[in-house]
C-alpha cells in the first residue's frame, strides 16, 4: 500500500461519516476547550495585547517578524535554507 492510498483511506473515513466526533464528550472532558477558529483567533489577539505584544494582526505583519516569533523552519531562517 502506498502512502497516498493509506492517507486517502484515512481521510475518506472522516469524509463519508464513518467516524464522527462526539462533541458532548469533548465538552465533558475539556469544558474550556476552544470550539472554533474564531474563538482561537480572538483568544490569541487578547493574550497578545495583554502581554504587550500587540494585536494578532500587528504580530503577523512582515515588519514585525522576528526569530522568536517564527513557528516554521522556513520562517525561522527567513527562507534562506539555513538555521
Amino acid at each position: 500500500m502506498s502512502f497516498r492510498d493509506n492517507f486517502t483511506g484515512f481521510w475518506n473515513v472522516w469524509k463519508h461519516g464513518i467516524i464522527t466526533r462526539d462533541y458532548a464528550l469533548l465538552d465533558e472532558i475539556h469544558p474550556n476547550r476552544i470550539r472554533s477558529a474564531e474563538e482561537w483567533f480572538r483568544r490569541e489577539d487578547r493574550l497578545g495585547r495583554e502581554l504587550g505584544k500587540g494585536s494578532l494582526w500587528e504580530r503577523v505583519q512582515p515588519e514585525n517578524w522576528t526569530m522568536e516569533s517564527a513557528i516554521l523552519k522556513s520562517s525561522a531562517d527567513f527562507r534562506t535554507g539555513t538555521l
